[in-house]
């Protein structure tokens, strides 16, 4: 009994010493435990193309909560809840209800999703007690394109595909973060005056393709894999003399704002990922070996025979029995037979370190990811075969970014380059933190032997060549075809790839271009579908290229107009005739109180010639009646001053044609917009009461 009497004495004493000998120390230990950070999520770097358009940008979106009982709320709550009203177009008697019928007495959630210019103007406010938390989701401007070059990110924002992937850790930068405490049940609430670490956002990429050349060369692959129905195509297109990509495409492609709602297959990047046998475009290696080695000239013979020939027990044939022709006529042809002829002549060796110095066997070091290094065998596991079938393509691999490289060095004398995507980072003030820079990989030939063969890769695309279907009119194009059939279970299948490269202008390359087809079911061959493709893209290009389209189309000096015909504006109101008049050169003179009249006279005449800045004198039908009047002999009738008929209004803008309507008395009824493309009646008939104009 007496030991239960003593116990709440002891209690009680152990509670008085803990209080004043530890009360200190455990109370600043449970306010660590329950104080806490939550991140303030950085913001992801935007991606830009060359010309400043935004390709990838965020949108963010932020959670309001509060804690109403924070010393300072109350003083500021109808302030706050006006302020929110305001943003959310929500009654403000909302928000008092919300924070009335609150569940936790410290902390109540607002508004789940609030736009980032509406979360600014929060801060602003400096409420006390006010909790914000936010959250990014990233958005593809322009969806499908250039999204094998963008890639996509995961539902955390990070990075899974193409540059998205590869500049992950420049693009998302570091979460900062902000003290709260948490309660008994863990509900957050706002720490007055706690620590607070400022997020560093993410750079901004900005790429060396321009939008609206991407664009044309996304729609012209897919319109080129459509009609050949074939599986897949791509294409890429570099500046040779920087290595630059330009734009890059798949066909299929993908949308990176629902990457899930595609197949793996729509999502690869063929034109890094995928090693292909080259076919005909490796050609190219061989020609430069046997030039530079001395082993042929262009212009020595070759006999390619009637089209075909044995090499090792196996047969190879061309597409026409050539005879005895140019070496350089074998790329112009893309003689098979001519080419393993020559290379048959070579040490396998040299012909193994000029494929290698091509970049063959090795990857470009784009700045892709999934890039492929293609395979090139070493000579001592070459059969008796690998040389002449390799000098055409066969019996090696490489991605279509490494053909493209290739002739790159063709097109830029000889170098080497790296290709890349990104040109510049930049942090969020728009200061540049790093910038790419031209890199020659090596020497790969010479620039005399470029020169040498330039001239008959450009035939290819001449009237005789296997590329003409490249051709664009006034623009110089050099490059080669390439159709090769696919391997299969140790064996070639009727299946081909087709492709063509090249490059323009070809006396000063500034684009380097492929197009690689597999499996098309109308036609094979790289000359009837990649070719036209590529000379599509070409066409549409010259206009981007302001030195391209002077080449193509010289503006030169015009020579200065002295004379020139005068229109004849007769029956035309005067504003009308005096604007056609000096769009003309011509300066006008009419009487400032007869614009709206209907022109009845002109000098010099409709039809005469007459010199550059003489003046025309236009004379209405008003100033002939008045004319008229003041003599005794009438000199011009009304149905000489006022016409009669419908004028030719096609051409006019809707406005003007309207206008000249309404001097005649007719009403107007207008269809459309634009100018007037039809006209009811016809012009020369009897005016009507009313006529009907449609414009486009």
């Amino acid at each position: 009994m007496a030991f239960v009497l003593i116990l709440p004495v002891g209690v009680f004493a152990q509670m008085v010493r803990i209080q004043l000998s530890d009360g200190g120390e455990l109370r600043e230990r449970g306010e660590r435990q329950a104080s806490s950070f939550v991140d303030l999520p950085a913001t992801r770097g935007s991606i830009y193309d060359q010309a400043g358009r935004a390709l990838v940008v965020n949108t963010a979106r932020f959670e309001v909560a509060l804690d109403p009982t924070v010393a300072g709320f109350e003083e500021r709550a109808e302030e706050f809840y006006t302020l929110l009203g305001h943003l959310t177009d929500r009654p403000v008697s909302y928000y008092h209800n919300r924070v009335a019928n609150r569940a936790s007495r410290q902390y109540v959630l607002l508004v789940r999703s609030l736009d980032e210019p509406s979360k600014e103007e929060l801060v602003a406010a400096d409420i006390p007690g006010l909790l914000l938390t936010g959250s990014f989701a990233r958005r593809y401007n322009y969806a499908r394109t250039a999204g094998h070059i963008l890639g996509h990110v995961d539902t955390d924002l990070r990075g899974q595909a193409g540059i998205e992937l590869l500049y992950d850790e420049y693009l998302q930068g570091e979460p900062g973060r902000q003290a709260v405490q948490r309660d008994r049940r863990g509900i957050v609430k706002a720490l007055v005056g706690g620590p607070v670490e400022e997020p560093r956002n993410g750079e901004n990429l900005v790429l060396t393709i321009d939008l609206v050349r991407q664009a044309i060369l996304e729609e012209e692959l897919a319109n080129g894999i459509g009609e050949a129905e074939a599986e897949w195509g791509t294409a890429i297109a570099m500046d040779p003399r920087t290595g630059a990509i330009l734009a890059m495409a798949n066909v299929p492609d993908y949308d990176p704002n629902q990457p899930g709602q595609f197949t793996t297959a729509a999502r690869r990047n063929h034109a890094v990922t995928d090693h292909i046998e080259p076919g005909s475009t490796f050609k190219l290696v061989t020609a430069v070996a046997a030039v530079e080695t001395g082993l042929i000239a262009p212009e020595d013979s070759i006999d390619t025979g009637q089209g075909w020939a044995v090499f090792s027990g196996r047969t190879m044939h061309d597409s026409h029995g050539y005879g005895r022709i140019p070496f350089g006529e074998t790329i112009v042809k893309s003689s098979n037979v001519g080419m393993a002829r020559t290379a048959s002549r070579m040490e396998r060796g040299t012909f193994y370190q000029y494929a290698r110095a091509f970049g063959f066997g090795q990857p470009t070091l784009v700045d892709l990811p999934g890039e492929v290094a293609g395979s090139l065998k070493r000579p001592e596991r070459w059969s008796a075969l690998t040389l002449p079938w390799m000098s055409t393509g066969y019996e090696v691999e490489a991605t279509p970014l490494q053909i493209l490289t290739a002739y790159s060095a063709l097109a830029n004398g000889g170098l080497l380059v790296r290709p890349y995507v990104v040109a510049e980072r930049r942090n969020v003030h728009g200061r540049v933190t790093w910038t790419a820079h031209q890199d020659s990989i090596r020497r790969a030939f010479e620039p005399e032997t470029a020169e040498q063969l330039l001239p008959w890769f450009e035939r290819v695309v001449s009237r005789d060549g296997t590329g003409n279907r490249a051709a664009v009119a006034g623009l110089r194009i050099a490059g080669k075809t390439g159709t090769a059939q696919t391997a299969s279970g140790g064996g070639y299948q009727r299946r081909y790839r087709a492709s063509f490269v090249g490059f323009f202008p070809a006396d000063n390359p500034e684009v380097a271009l492929i197009i690689v087809v597999n499996n098309p079911r109308n036609g094979s061959y790289g000359g009837s579908v990649a070719a036209p493709i590529f000379g599509e893209i070409a066409r549409r290009w010259i206009g981007t290229f302001p030195s391209i389209a002077e080449q193509v189309s010289p503006s030169g000096v015009l020579p200065e107009l002295t004379e020139s015909q005068v229109p004849n504006v007769g029956g035309m109101p005067g504003v009308l005739a005096a604007g056609r008049l000096r769009a003309n050169g011509f300066p006008v003179r009419l009487a400032r109180d007869e614009t709206w009249q209907i022109v009845s006279a002109q000098r010099p005449s409709g039809g005469d010639t007459s010199r550059i800045r003489n003046a025309v004198r236009l004379t209405t039908s008003r100033e002939a009646r008045r004319e008229a009047n003041r003599n005794t002999v009438v000199t011009a009738s009304d149905s000489d001053t006022h016409p009669s008929t419908m004028p030719d209004l096609k051409g006019l803008s809707g406005r003007r044609a309207v206008v000249w309507l309404a001097s005649l008395g007719v009403e107007a009824r207008i269809q459309g917009s634009g100018v007037v493309t039809e006209q009811v009646p016809e012009s020369g008939a009897s005016l009507p009461p009313q006529a009907v104009l449609t414009l486009r």
